[in-house]
C-alpha cells in the first residue's frame, strides 16, 4: 500500500459523512454509459450457505447472495416494492383474489439446453408444495397455494386456496425460483450446487464447501427482469464468492487489492473506503424486520411476562446503539423497519429505558434476594439467569450483546449468559427449548411473511416460541388483506401485541447491508440490495473497468 493512499485513507477518517459515503447519481450515469464485458470479479462475503444451494428450501441471505446468480423467478421487485417483468411478460387477478394468470416469455433456455415452459412452471410449484421435496421455506411461503394450472405452452395458472397478499413479493423471492425439470431427477438437487440447472446470467461450477462458489457467465442468457440495466448476457466473464466471518480480515483483503468488493464492512472499516480515493462504498437498509432479541415465552424466567418486561426495560438501548453502531445505524423500536409502508412511528419510544419500572416488576416477580455476586435470586436462591443463544455473532450484534449484558447486570442484577455456536448447535438447542433469549434479524420480501416466520408455531425463525392462536389469526388476515390498509391495521395488532402487551421482542438496531469496492468495479449495489430488492447477490449488471485497475 502507498504512503499517499494511506493519507488518503486518514483524510477519510476525518472527513466522513453519510452522504460521502453513498454513490452519486453522476457516476450511475457514466456506469451505464460506458460498461465493459470481460473480467472476473472476487467478492468476499460473511457465510457459506451450509443450510444448501437449492433455492427453494431456505432463503437465507447467505443463499441469496449466492444462488440468485443462476435462477430467474417470474417477477421482479424493486426497492419500493413495485413489480416488474422477468420470467413472466404480464399477469392479472381475479376479482375475488383467487386465480393469477401469468403469460411467459417464449424462447428461454434452461443452461442444461431445457426450453422454459409453463410445463417447466408447474413442474417447480407442484414438487414445493407436495411436501416430499424436502421440508422447505418454498412450502411454507406458498401454503397458500392450491394448485398450478398449465393454460398453454406459455400460459400458467395459478389457484390459490385464500387470498394472499403477499403472493407476487413470493414470487419475487429466491423461494419462487425456477429450476430445470430435468434437474429434479439429479439425486443431489435437494442440496442445490453444481449440475442444477436455472436459466440465470451465471452458471455455477465449482463448489469449495465453507470457503468458495465459482460462477461462469451464461453466454445463451436472453431473459433478464425488466429492472436489468441492459439486456444479452452478462458482462462479467467470472464471478468468485469468497467467505470469510471476520469483517477486518474483509477488510484487508480489500485494502491490499487481493479482492475487488467486500459486504457488511463494520463501522470501524467504514472510514477506509467510503470518500477514499480508490474505494467506493454504500449501505442500504435491510430487512423487514430489525435484529431485535425474542424471549422465549415457554422457557425458564422469561416465561413470566414481567421478568420479559423488565429486560426490554433495564438496559439504555439508545446508548448502546449510539456507542456501538458511531452514527451508521439506528435504534429499532418496532417490529418492521421504517421503510416498511406498513409501519407505524407512535412505537418510537413507548417503552425501553425505565430502570426503575424494570426493578420494581423484578421484585413483584419474586426475584427480591441477591447472591454473592450481585445477581437477583428467587426465594429458593437460584440466580436469576437468562440464556441468549445465538449464532457466532458478528459486528455489530457481538458489541451490542456485550452491552446489553453489562448493562442488564448493573441496572437490574440479571445475568445474560451469552452462548455462542455454530448455526446447527444453535438449531439443536431451541429445538431443545434451552434458551431465554434469541437475537436475530429476519429477511424477507413481505411483512406479513417474514413476521410469519418469528411469531407462529412453525415459524421458521420462532424464536419466542410463541403459539397463539390470536396471533396467528392476525398474521392469516394480513395474509389475506387485499388492500394496504387493511393489512396496515392487523399488522399493527401483531406489533401492539409483542411490543407492548406481552414484551416478547425487543427491538435493537436497524440493519444496514453494506459493500465496499475498488473504484474500478462498478454496479455493485445489487448486492447489499436488501431482501425486499429482491436481487440481493445480483452480478448480472456488474462490470469492472480493466483500464483503470
Amino acid at each position: 500500500m502507498t504512503q499517499s493512499r494511506r493519507a488518503k485513507w486518514l483524510a477519510g477518517v476525518f472527513g466522513l459523512t453519510v452522504a460521502t459515503a453513498l454513490f452519486t447519481g453522476a457516476a450511475s450515469a457514466q456506469e451505464a454509459a460506458n460498461p465493459q464485458s470481460g473480467g472476473t470479479l472476487t467478492i468476499v462475503l460473511l457465510s457459506f450457505p451450509e443450510e444448501g444451494l437449492n433455492p427453494h428450501h431456505r432463503g437465507a441471505i447467505s443463499q441469496t447472495q449466492a444462488v440468485r446468480n443462476v435462477y430467474d423467478a417470474l417477477i421482479a421487485a424493486d426497492y419500493d416494492e413495485s413489480f416488474h417483468p422477468w420470467l413472466a411478460e404480464s399477469w392479472s387477478r381475479s376479482d375475488d383474489g383467487l386465480v393469477w394468470t401469468f403469460k411467459l416469455k417464449q424462447g428461454v433456455k434452461f443452461t442444461d439446453g431445457e426450453t422454459f415452459n409453463a410445463q417447466a412452471v408447474k413442474a417447480n410449484f407442484d414438487l414445493v408444495i407436495d411436501g416430499k421435496y424436502a421440508p422447505s421455506a418454498a412450502k411454507n411461503s406458498f401454503r397458500s397455494l392450491k394448485e398450478t394450472t398449465v393454460v398453454d405452452d406459455y400460459t400458467v395458472q395459478f389457484t390459490l386456496k385464500n387470498p394472499a397478499a403477499n403472493f407476487l413479493h413470493t414470487l419475487a423471492t429466491l423461494e419462487g425460483a425456477i429450476i430445470s425439470p430435468k434437474s429434479f431427477q439429479n439425486p443431489d438437487v435437494r442440496a442445490g450446487g453444481v449440475g442444477i440447472a436455472g436459466t440465470g446470467p451465471f452458471i455455477l461450477t465449482e463448489v469449495v464447501p465453507g470457503q468458495e462458489l465459482i460462477f461462469v457467465r451464461n453466454e445463451n442468457y436472453n431473459s433478464p427482469p425488466a429492472t436489468a440495466h441492459h439486456t444479452g448476457p452478462a458482462y462479467l466473464d467470472k464471478l468468485v464468492i469468497k467467505y470469510v466471518s471476520e469483517p477486518s480480515v474483509r477488510a484487508g483483503l480489500l485494502s491490499s487489492g487481493e479482492v475487488q468488493a467486500i459486504v457488511e464492512v463494520a463501522p470501524t472499516d467504514i472510514p477506509l473506503f467510503a470518500g477514499v480515493d480508490g474505494f467506493q462504498y454504500e449501505a442500504k437498509s435491510s430487512n423487514v424486520a430489525p435484529t431485535s432479541l425474542y424471549f422465549n415465552t415457554t422457557s425458564g424466567p422469561t416465561q413470566d411476562v414481567r421478568v420479559r418486561k423488565a429486560l426490554q426495560e433495564g438496559a439504555d438501548v439508545d446508548g448502546i446503539v449510539k456507542s456501538v453502531l458511531k452514527g451508521y445505524g439506528t435504534r429499532a423500536w418496532s417490529i418492521l423497519q421504517p421503510q416498511s409502508k406498513f409501519y407505524d412511528a407512535k412505537y418510537e419510544k413507548a417503552y425501553g429505558g425505565n430502570v426503575e419500572l424494570a426493578n420494581k416488576l423484578l421484585d413483584e416477580a419474586g426475584y427480591t434476594g441477591r447472591d454473592s455476586d450481585g445477581y437477583r435470586t428467587d426465594a429458593g436462591g437460584k440466580r436469576l439467569t437468562a440464556r441468549v443463544i445465538a449464532t457466532n455473532p458478528k459486528a455489530p450484534l457481538d458489541t451490542v450483546l456485550a452491552a446489553y449484558q453489562s448493562e442488564i447486570r448493573q441496572n437490574i442484577g440479571v445475568e445474560i449468559d451469552l452462548q455462542y455456536r455454530d448455526e446447527g448447535t444453535v438449531d439443536k438447542v431451541r429445538e431443545a427449548n434451552a434458551y431465554e433469549i434469541f437475537p436475530r434479524s429476519v429477511g424477507g420480501t413481505d411483512a406479513s411473511t417474514v413476521l410469519d416466520k418469528i411469531y407462529t408455531k412453525d415459524g421458521t425463525v420462532n424464536g419466542p416460541r410463541l403459539d397463539s392462536a390470536e396471533v396467528t389469526q392476525w398474521l392469516d388476515e394480513a395474509r389475506f388483506a387485499l388492500t394496504d390498509e387493511a393489512r396496515k391495521a392487523t399488522l399493527d395488532k401483531i406489533a401492539q401485541y409483542v411490543l407492548v402487551d406481552q414484551s416478547i421482542t425487543l427491538p435493537l438496531y436497524l440493519d444496514r447491508y453494506s459493500v465496499a469496492a475498488l473504484s474500478s468495479v462498478h454496479d455493485v449495489t445489487a448486492f447489499i440490495d436488501p431482501p425486499r430488492g429482491l436481487l440481493n447477490g445480483w452480478a448480472y449488471n456488474t462490470w469492472i473497468d480493466q483500464q483503470s485497475q
